[in-house]
């Protein structure tokens, strides 16, 4: 009798655990940054910054004309920078940004400013060298860092 009442505790203890652990739930929802650059033309710039997931393994710098940071990337009017880089470089002359290290690997259908995005990959040997002078470049460095309640309802 003894073990009996033992082992119907132990599985209401469980029972509770798993309850509130279920109550618990993490949030998965997607995590925002944006950061605004103007043109000497009066265009506006933003590079946003989404993550998500289970592991945060959705994490993509977009480039476009759009403000609202709870937008995602959008295929047909926004350059994509598809994989995590710590900072964004870049350095806009005339009609074109130049990208450095961190680069747009996809080209919308259109973008609706008169922009263009040039990539200039940076070799990982040299990648410590350029940290250390790119702003001797006019290069520009952004940092899309994730604040805590960056989200979205």
């Amino acid at each position: 009798m003894r073990l009996s009442i033992l082992a119907r505790f132990i599985s209401i203890s469980v029972l509770v655990l798993l309850t509130q652990a279920s109550c618990n739930f993490p949030d998965f929802s997607s995590e925002y940054a944006i950061e605004t650059v103007k043109h000497s033309t009066g265009q506006t710039i933003y590079f946003k910054r989404e993550v998500r997931g289970i592991n945060g393994n959705y994490d993509v710098v977009s480039t476009s004309t759009n403000s609202d940071l709870c937008k995602s990337y959008d295929e047909e009017t926004d350059y994509c920078i598809c994989s995590y880089r710590k900072y964004v470089y870049y350095k806009i002359e005339g009609d074109k940004i130049h990208l450095y290290y961190a680069t747009a690997n996809h080209v919308p259908a259109r973008f609706p400013i008169n922009l263009r995005i040039e990539n200039h990959e940076i070799n990982p040997l040299d990648r410590e060298k350029f940290e250390a002078n790119y702003d001797k470049q006019g290069i520009t460095r952004l940092s899309l860092e994730i604040k805590p309640g960056s989200k979205c309802n």
